[in-house]
């Protein structure tokens, strides 16, 4: 059953108010230090982000006459904090009043408070979420873990449904052609030879749009009025494609005036047809936009979440500043909305180090804060933020502000990675997507094939038939790859008449039966020019990972079996036989993954102080029969004494960070026998990368994807074979 989704706020407001009391209490103490340190400015610049961070939550969750006092604490200070004198005695005693009443407006029984009316309802209006909902005792997370889509293993079959469309032509040999065509591009055409049967034919499938032809023995406009008839049945009309002999004025008049969607004169391309019906039946899954958050307040990241997830945004929120890049580069967002004040790092200093970065330049940057100083938001759009959002915000105000520049910047995106003709990845973009996609294959040890595809005799088609009809053919080829590959496979036009198509976790026989099908398929589709009707055809060659180890090598023996093809006649696939020095691995099926043992008898010690880290290691050594230890930190490591040595050390990526020569030198003198391997969150894989360079033997992501430790050792094993 789905959450309610106002039982799942009402458990966040209720864990919110739980935390009311400590939030309150630290702004006290934090307050009385000050007045203990006579107004130390690093002492009172804690006592404001506490209380800033408060008055941005807590309207939110129904508390606004809290978070009013809240600010107005916020902006006492701000005002002492800009100026180098002390406070007078009235404002430090109103800055005292506030900071009791503070106190006062706490929630005393808070077993009540979930069921409380909302303060401003417009500011909490129901939505679902992702963020979990435990018991109030429990702390909300400050993180959110983020797992790349690639990294799930995915089917081969397509998870794309045909759509169904219903033909009406009364050309029975014209009406095949077309619907061989079609179903190409996989539609499910169900084929009427005569108007008669149609109204009941639409009654029993409903299809998603018909394409009607317009003249029949009945009359030379009886396919228009046949569909003006069956729409006045309808509460919801059909979408409704022409295609006639007839070009004239007239006959598209009257087939706009009947709410046709489109009209192609005969012979119709079905390239171009497929284009409208493609635009017609949303036959084109949209990608949810994706919104990173960067707010040091857990539960005001956690709120923005939940409207921005109800309104088909996929959103996640961070607290930890210096995780940004990370996210940028693991989640990808089309928008990140920043806090202004953080304690490790200002959302202006960390809007400045985002821009200092090319890739990032297009990226929309959003201030979301209580700030309400208009120099501050000045200043903070200077550095190259889009907009400022001032807390509390309305969740309509909130989806309205960010969905519009996210759909912008995703738009802008495409236009810049996207093939002006083809739609689909450019020459740079492809090669980009390719090194992520070669590198996750790596590090799963899943395999990765690579086909590269060019058009036969494409010039031919050019000289002959003019370069309009050239680009109409690419088109129609681009449109068949997207139709019948999953959307996790990588495609791109690699320059010309030349594409690229990479298949994660596809083996090569896998790859070669697909792209032979589309081989086949391509090469029925028909195309017509001034001088009739013609066919195409494609070569292709097929190379993989992990038969060769590099993506380097991949390409060229793709290339190389791509020229193959051509010698051999064209119009065929061929898959590279060669293979590198280096043995591949061994690929393991879902069924045999967890019993598959290397042949090095490992025993491990763990360095982490890292509760759930320990918890997650210990479980998969377990199930594997390893020895293991455990160990808080890299101290106490190097005094570590066993009458049988690890030679396996699992280190969390924190317990170096910042001293990456220095403790790993000092590991690996001290065991001498042992790899060395980096422990970091999925988010963090660029900094964990890192230590590979620092001495490091690789390093492992957690949580642990399904075979990964499997596969890390299966890496270490082969590599000190082949020393």
């Amino acid at each position: 059953m789905k959450p309610d989704p106002n039982e799942q706020f009402a458990a966040l407001r209720q864990r919110y108010a739980a935390q009311l009391a400590e939030r309150v209490a630290a702004i006290l103490s934090a307050w009385q230090h000050l007045e203990q340190s006579r107004w130390e400015k690093s002492v009172g610049l804690e006592v404001r982000q506490l209380a800033h961070k408060l008055a941005g939550s807590a309207a939110m969750f129904g508390f606004a006459d809290l978070g009013s006092v809240a600010r107005e604490i916020d902006l006492g200070l701000q005002a002492w904090l800009e100026h180098d004198h002390l406070p007078d005695i009235v404002t430090r005693q109103r800055l005292a009043h506030q900071i009791t009443l503070l106190q006062r407006m706490v929630p005393q029984d808070q077993s009540h408070t979930a069921e409380a009316p909302p303060a401003e309802p417009s500011q909490l209006s129901a939505t679902t979420s992702s963020v979990s909902t435990a018991a109030p005792a429990e702390a909300a997370p400050t993180t959110t873990a983020v797992m790349p889509e690639q990294e799930l293993s995915i089917p081969r079959e397509t998870n794309k449904l045909p759509r169904t469309i219903i033909l009406v032509e009364d050309d029975r040999e014209y009406a095949h052609t077309l619907a061989e065509q079609l179903r190409l591009f996989n539609y499910d055409i169900h084929l009427v030879t005569d108007l008669e049967g149609l109204p009941t034919l639409v009654r029993a499938i409903n299809p998603a749009a018909i394409i009607m032809d317009i003249v029949f023995p009945s009359g030379d406009l009886s396919g228009i009025e046949a569909i003006a008839a069956l729409q006045r049945e309808r509460t919801a009309p059909v979408p409704v494609i022409y295609i006639s002999q007839r070009d004239d004025f007239n006959a598209r008049l009257a087939a706009v005036r009947s709410g046709g969607h489109a009209y192609f004169a005969k012979p119709v391309d079905a390239g171009q047809l497929i284009n409208a019906l493609d635009r017609l039946t949303g036959n084109e899954e949209p990608i949810p936009l994706r919104v990173l958050i960067v707010d040091d307040d857990p539960d005001f990241g956690n709120r923005c979440v939940r409207e921005l997830e109800v309104a088909g945004i996929h959103a996640r929120a961070i607290t930890d500043p210096r995780e940004t890049l990370d996210h940028l580069q693991v989640f990808r967002p089309d928008l990140l909305i920043l806090d202004m004040y953080m304690p490790i790092c200002s959302g202006k200093e960390l809007a400045s180090i985002i821009r200092q970065q090319d890739r990032y330049v297009g990226m929309p940057i959003v201030f979301l804060s209580a700030e309400t100083n208009r120099t501050q938001q000045q200043a903070a759009l200077s550095l190259g933020a889009d907009d400022f959002l001032a807390k509390p915000i309305t969740p309509t105000d909130l989806v309205a502000a960010i969905s519009a520049r996210a759909v912008r910047a995703r738009y802008l995106q495409r236009f810049l990675l996207r093939d002006s003709l083809t739609g689909l990845l450019n020459h740079q973009a492809v090669e980009e997507e390719l090194a992520r996609e070669f590198a996750r294959a790596e590090r799963l040890q899943q395999p990765l094939s690579i086909a590269i595809i060019d058009i036969d005799h494409f010039k031919r088609v050019n000289d002959s038939y003019g370069h309009l009809i050239g680009d109409q053919v690419l088109r129609s080829f681009a449109r068949l790859l997207q139709q019948r590959l999953r959307q996790s496979d990588l495609i791109g036009r690699h320059g010309g008449e030349e594409f690229l198509v990479a298949l994660p976790n596809t083996s090569l026989t896998e790859a070669r039966t697909l792209i032979d099908s589309l081989r086949s398929s391509f090469a029925a589709l028909r195309h017509y020019g001034p001088n009739g009707m013609f066919n195409v055809t494609f070569s292709a060659g097929i190379a993989g990972y992990p038969h060769h180890r590099s993506q380097v090598g991949v390409m060229q023996a793709a290339d190389a079996a791509l020229y193959q093809a051509k010698r051999a006649g064209r119009n065929r696939v061929i898959v590279d036989a060669h293979r590198d020095d280096a043995p591949p691995f061994v690929l393991a099926t879902a069924k045999d993954t967890a019993t598959t043992k290397t042949e090095t008898v490992w025993r491990a010690l763990i360095i982490s102080s890292n509760g759930i880290q320990r918890r997650l290691l210990r479980q998969s050594l377990s199930e594997r029969g390893f020895m293991y230890d455990m160990i808080n930190d890299v101290e106490h490591a190097l005094k570590y004494k066993s009458p049988t040595p690890p030679n396996l050390i699992l280190v969390d990526m924190t317990q170096i960070e910042g001293t990456h020569t220095a403790k790993l030198v000092q590991l690996r003198e001290y065991f001498t026998n042992a790899r060395i391997v980096t422990i970091a969150p999925a988010t963090a894989e660029p900094r964990a990368a890192t230590t590979v360079t620092f001495g490091a033997d690789d390093y492992l992501l957690v949580p642990l994807a399904a075979g990964t430790l499997q596969a890390l050792l299966n890496r270490l094993a082969a590599s000190e074979r082949s020393n």
